[in-house]
């Protein structure tokens, strides 16, 4: 697939100054939003060429392209990041391997980065005929458990978590019909009590937002962040000078699908290839869905990065509709995903 021309998408020459690619990005991304008369197309190409020419390594790996000097498949010069426009992202794997900090690694997907399986109506298994695991109002519901809640800092990470799961149901579950979000799901199996009933194990660790589609789960995190800037360096975030704590989610979406194959194998339950991804979800104060602008640094370029509202809900959605399985929904993850939640009787 030919590489499109990233300086001509955003209106740039190729020797512009980053501050002048960051302006034009700002402004290219605002006018083509789909929330604001633009097209997917037009808003993926401009993400893309961020993506590519608002990283130092990467433009220049593209320039070198351009020029004829380099090659796209090169290991010193990775392929661009066009999240829906022939990439996506997996980091089920990089997630797997051994003492290795994860990584995102990209997988070459069909031009549209979309499965056509993600249009078509959802398909249930086990059928709905079946009474178990679910029954047909909790099958059919596509939100599942309630934010955190109670005092100072919970009412903090309700506000948080709240316009996160807005977003999510906004961008990504209107768009799957498929797909379903889980609140507050803890990463511990639950477990039988005296009265022999399953409860989620007190003090367990959990994640904000789980969203399902297919055998595909992307954990969600959002974080709200002051400065219209900020850095990554695969550890910290830093704006507005003052470092931000970000979780883990690598850890916690590798421990995830490792507890859920456990939960569903004691159920014998049989789920062949569960995926896993993240993303880290920053949360502007005014509300503005392209901001921060996230600069990576050293080995941050090859990592997976923390990304406005606005970019990360495309990215999420993109993961989740790349998937072969995209109309599927496993009644038995989403039982078992519930089976997780804080609340059940409220949920």
């Amino acid at each position: 697939m030919k590489e499109p021309d990233f300086y001509t998408v955003l209106g740039v020459a190729p020797d512009a100054e980053p501050r002048v690619i960051r302006a034009a990005y700002r402004r290219a991304a605002r006018e083509h939003h789909p929330d604001r008369g633009g097209t997917a197309e037009q808003f993926h190409q401009v993400q893309a060429a961020w993506d590519v020419l608002g990283t130092p390594d990467a433009r220049a790996a593209y320039d070198s392209r351009r020029r004829g000097t380099g090659s796209a498949s090169s290991a010193a010069s990775p392929a661009p990041t066009e999240e829906g426009a022939g990439f996506t992202y997996s980091r089920s794997d990089a997630s797997r391997s051994g003492g290795r900090r994860a990584a995102e690694t990209r997988t070459q997907r069909p031009p549209s980065g979309r499965s056509s399986s993600a249009d078509r109506p959802p398909v249930y298994h086990p059928p709905l005929s079946e009474p178990e695991p679910l029954n047909l109002r909790l099958t059919s519901q596509k939100v599942h458990g309630e934010v955190v809640s109670g005092g100072l800092f919970g009412r903090r990470a309700h506000r948080r978590q709240e316009r996160t799961a807005q977003l999510l149901e906004k961008h990504v579950l209107s768009s799957l019909p498929a797909a379903r979000l889980f609140n507050n799901v803890s990463l511990e199996a639950p477990a039988l009590d005296r009265k022999g009933r399953p409860r989620v194990p007190r003090g367990a660790e959990r994640v904000d937002h789980v969203l399902l589609c297919g055998t595909t789960l992307v954990l969600v995190s959002g974080t709200q962040v002051p400065g219209s800037t900020a850095s990554w360096d695969g550890r910290a975030l830093r704006t507005a000078g003052r470092t931000v704590a970000l979780p883990d989610l690598a850890a916690a979406a590798k421990r995830l699908r490792i507890s859920l194959a456990q939960q569903l194998q004691a159920q014998s339950v049989r789920v062949t290839s569960l995926e896993t991804d993240w993303q880290h979800v920053l949360i502007a104060a005014d509300g503005d869905l392209f901001h921060p602008i996230v600069e990576p640094r050293g080995i941050a370029n090859r990592g997976a990065i923390p990304l406005a509202a606005g970019r990360a809900m495309g990215h999420v959605a993109n993961v989740l509709a790349a998937s072969g399985e995209a109309n599927l929904v496993n009644r038995h993850l989403v039982a078992a995903l519930r089976a997780r939640l804080s609340d059940l009787d409220q949920v």
